[in-house]
């Protein structure tokens, strides 16, 4: 059998094409042996090993775990003697790829298992020109050869172009893509190729270039970008991003680099939108932190919301001193990340379902903390954040009232702050559950409310109860050369708002300065760090015993 492990095909065979894996396995020894690009891609303990099956099906996806074993005992129970099947496994980026797998179990001349051997397929290395773009697709940039010669590989993705389906809708997204794809063809000579990547991103092979060619490549197309003309006329303007890798100085492993393109765009993305970064040591450790991150959230919800923690901010009134309520903002410290904030964790927990999750939590936590104060402090209401797609969340609704009702808590205090409204799709369904909530005695705030078009929309659209005056209005309240601009918009807000029967609550009062210009206003609620920044429950307590005996806030 050593020599099955061991023969000269299997080696043959081993290097035949980049996107199939062979193995092959000595039953009775349990002992198998791997293709090297198996290993490398699928991150296997060795090219040899035991216990195969086990090892193999840690990196199968959890949903298609059964379809493979299901198969796989068949033939090893002597049910069928072929192994096939499709599923997908995880690979050493941690990305699940598509597999067609088959195997074939051979017996010795006593009947018993000897020798299964394999062979594993991507499936997504397939089509060669996109049918949308006529393109070459990404598969097809994997069949491209680095070895000589160095350049630039780019990686352009369209920003925000989930909104821009939601103005114009997919024909016109389409039709938009389709146009882009057209621009980048036009650059495709000496060697320049340009592939559809996934959806909106797109990638530029550029051989022989250097960092400032291909800054100047993509600013070109950045600015071909900004006036589109659709068939109908119609004039649409684009942002594009663009992550970079140079390759022929370092390694040209097609996965490394579609890896480190995916790390660039998504980090310009977040910090520099419509430019273009080239990936750095810098950004791989920025993302080595987001995935540990990620890593210590799915543990922390895992494990009854470990590390997880309500803060608290006052509502002060605006007519006077007395603290009305309070903000209830939401804390997170890892098993290794300490030290991140709402703007790390969130836009994490926002990816998968892990924020529903989570903002259930919040929500429990504020109504019973809700129950315990009213209980010291009479009406208090609480605040928290609560974001579109939590609203949309089936049973929403429903589990914010019976929870209401197992603490026996008011409606009457508890608001919920629609966060992030720039992301709302659909205002009408939205109007739909806001009323539905307001109907069993909540209320509901728009957060972050005056900045853009989109806040005015939501005003006329969403029935709600209150209003957050972003607190960018603010912050430049007192500088004497903002004062007069400011002041005007925040009193026009104001009037709004009282106009239409909203309570207002204006953030961001960081100075007495600014309270003191505000407090002439007719707000109702103030907030900001010139009352207190988010503390813990220990510390708000303190304060509101304090101030629930005096009626005067402790800002010294």
């Amino acid at each position: 059998m050593e020599d099955v492990l061991n023969n000269p095909l299997f080696d043959a065979f081993a290097n035949a094409s980049d996107n199939v894996y062979i193995y092959v396995c000595d039953v009775k020894k349990d002992l198998s042996r791997w293709s090297p690009n198996a290993i490398s891609y699928f991150d296997l303990p060795g090219e040899y090993f035991v216990n195969a099956g086990d090892v193999w099906g840690e990196r199968i996806h959890p949903e298609d775990r059964e379809i493979y074993f299901k198969d796989i005992s068949a033939v090893f129970s002597g049910e069928k003697e072929n192994h096939s099947c499709q599923y997908r496994a995880m690979n050493r980026y941690g990305k699940y790829v598509w597999l067609e797998c088959k195997g074939t179990m051979t017996r010795d001349k006593n009947g018993e298992l000897e020798t299964f051997a394999g062979i594993m397929t991507r499936l997504d290395r397939q089509n060669k020109y996109d049918t949308l773009t006529g393109l070459l697709t990404k598969y097809e940039f994997y069949e491209q050869s680095l070895c000589k010669g160095s350049g630039v590989v780019m990686l352009l993705g369209v920003d925000r172009f989930r909104n821009v389906i939601n103005t114009y809708g997919y024909y016109y997204g389409d039709e938009l893509l389709t146009t882009l794809a057209k621009r980048l063809q036009a650059l495709c000579r000496d060697g320049i190729k340009a592939f559809r990547f996934n959806g909106d991103e797109f990638i530029l092979l550029l051989p022989g270039a250097d960092k400032a060619e291909a800054h100047e490549i993509f600013t070109g197309i950045r600015n071909a970008a900004r006036s589109i003309e659709t068939k109908d006329g119609k004039k649409i303007e684009l942002s594009i991003s663009a992550g970079a890798v140079v390759y022929g100085n370092e390694k040209t492993d097609k996965d490394e680099i579609v890896n480190r393109l995916e790390l660039a765009l998504s980090y310009v993305k977040k910090i520099n939108k419509g430019n273009i970064e080239f990936y750095s040591d810098e950004i791989d450790e920025k993302q080595r932190r987001l995935m540990t991150i990620k890593e210590d959230l799915k543990y922390s919800i895992e494990h009854d919301f470990k590390g997880f923690e309500l803060y608290f901010q006052p509502l002060v009134d605006a007519r006077g001193t007395r603290i009305l309520g309070c903000e209830a903002l939401l804390r997170w410290k890892g098993e290794h990340i300490k030290d991140a904030g709402p703007m790390d964790f969130i836009p994490i927990l926002e990816e998968d379902s892990g924020i529903n999750l989570v903002g259930r939590w919040v929500m429990r936590q504020a109504v019973k903390q809700q129950k315990e104060w009213q209980e010291k402090f009479g009406n208090f209401k609480v605040n928290f954040n609560v974001s579109y797609g939590q609203f949309l969340e089936e049973g929403y609704v429903e589990d914010l009232v019976s929870t209401t009702k197992e603490y026996g808590v008011s409606p009457d205090n508890l608001v919920l702050e629609l966060t992030e409204s720039n992301n709302v799709e659909s205002p009408e369904s939205l109007a739909l559950i806001f009323e539905q909530i307001r109907s069993h005695g909540f209320h509901i705030a728009l957060d972050d409310f005056g900045t853009g078009y989109a806040s005015m929309e939501l005003l006329k659209k969403l029935p709600a109860d209150e209003i957050k005056i972003e607190h960018t209005f603010v912050r430049e309240l007192a500088n004497g050369d903002f004062h007069q601009v400011d002041f005007a918009i925040i009193e026009s807000l104001l009037y709004l708002c009282k106009k239409v029967n909203n309570s207002v609550v204006v953030e961001g009062v960081e100075t007495k300065a600014v309270d003191d210009i505000i407090r002439t206003m007719g707000a109702d609620y103030l907030q900001g760090y010139y009352y207190s920044k988010p503390v813990c429950k220990t510390e708000f307590e303190k304060m509101l015993i304090e101030n629930f005996k005096s009626h005067t806030v402790d800002i010294g």
